[in-house]
């Protein structure tokens, strides 16, 4: 018998705020300026954490920390899964060589759960901007199984200049902002995030009831155009959840202003949706892309969003694009949502959505 999987707290740290709640005010006043980040001569915009530490380690410690204390109280033994895309390389980065490498940069999970008290069972993610999901995935699918009743999910993602560096060495990166879905969009904004959720068995306000992941083999660095493999996780994560496209209240798109990415994942949602579009919402213009964190860290914000009450307006919209022929909400809203999808479109063809109700 499978049992139902809730989400009882979550945690959040990113350039929005130190907290769910705090990322979600932001959002709704509006907020989506970023700093910038310097990779040889050239200035990008980035969302950085907003910590003053220079130690990368104790950064990254000190972040840690603070996002497992807002996940209430939670036992030592809680298996702990670890999504990133990045891990450690930035300590690698920091401490220059020569150094000793460890056998996998995801030993950095052990440190992650020494920083969490957690002496029970790890996993590490790395599936590109669909690790989060990943791990969330294998967390429920173990929980609804009764093979543990409870887990932590970490999606850790921190600056480092090689990470910086191969996205703009593919020209994939804007040099300006994040235009989800614009006619003006050039490309990803990229940015930082330490995110958590805390999966139980047991009742909480909000249900994952149904997720789903896939590949798309069409290209390294970009998806299917006509959107069809996109539109097939959809439908399996709706499929899983036994609910009608129409009883969606709103997607979180993954749309981060890329030209190919943002344009394959509107062909899906016509697809999928065909006249009955639901509002549409990206977050990333104001919280950045934070890639192996990302399904999280906009898991977390929204979840917060929606408990206050409020849909916050998608930044940086405003000339529409024929191609694409949606748009997202550029207005916000006060409507009640009980049912929303959550869409990742990530770097080498991972796919994902899930799907959370109210409970």
């Amino acid at each position: 018998m499978q049992r139902p999987l809730h989400i009882v707290a979550s945690g959040l740290l990113c350039a929005r705020g130190d907290s769910p709640a705090a990322v979600g005010d932001a959002l709704w006043a509006g907020e989506c300026t970023a700093g910038e980040r310097l990779l040889g001569e050239r200035y990008f915009p980035y969302f950085a954490l907003p910590l003053a530490e220079p130690d990368w380690l104790l950064r990254a410690e000190r972040a840690v920390r603070h996002v497992g204390a807002q996940l209430g109280p939670y036992a030592p033994e809680t298996p702990l899964f670890v999504a990133s895309s990045s891990f450690q390389v930035g300590l690698f980065e920091q401490r220059g060589a020569p150094f000793d490498m460890p056998v996998g940069s995801a030993s950095f999970s052990r440190q992650i759960a020494d920083w969490l008290t957690l002496t029970g069972p790890r996993s590490s993610f790395s599936t590109a901007c669909t690790s989060g999901f990943s791990a969330i995935d294998a967390a429920t699918t173990l929980i609804s199984a009764g093979l543990i009743d409870e887990a932590i999910v970490v999606g850790v993602e921190l600056a480092n200049a090689s990470t910086l560096a191969g996205f703009a060495a593919m020209e994939l990166l804007s040099r300006s902002a994040c235009r989800p879905f614009d006619a003006r969009r050039d490309g990803l904004v990229l940015g930082e995030a330490v995110a958590a959720v805390r999966l139980s068995a047991a009742p909480g306000p909000w249900q994952i009831a149904g997720i789903a992941s896939g590949l798309d083999a069409y290209s390294t660095t970009g998806p299917d155009p006509d959107g069809g493999p996109i539109a097939g996780v959809m439908r399996e994560a709706l499929q899983a959840a036994d609910t009608p496209p129409a009883a969606i209240d709103l997607v979180k798109l993954q749309a981060a202003g890329s030209p190919g990415s943002d344009l394959a994942e509107a062909n899906a949602l016509r697809q999928v949706f065909a006249e009955v579009m639901p509002p549409l919402l990206s977050l990333k213009p104001a919280l950045g892309h934070t890639l192996g964190a990302s399904g999280i860290a906009e898991l977390a914000a929204l979840i917060a969003s929606l408990d206050a009450g409020q849909i916050p307006a998608t930044a940086n919209y405003g000339e529409p694009d024929a191609d694409i022929g949606l748009a997202p909400l550029t207005v916000r809203s006060q409507a009640v949502v009980r049912r929303a999808l959550l869409n990742l479109v990530g770097f080498g063809g991972g796919l994902a959505s899930l799907l959370v109700e109210r409970s």
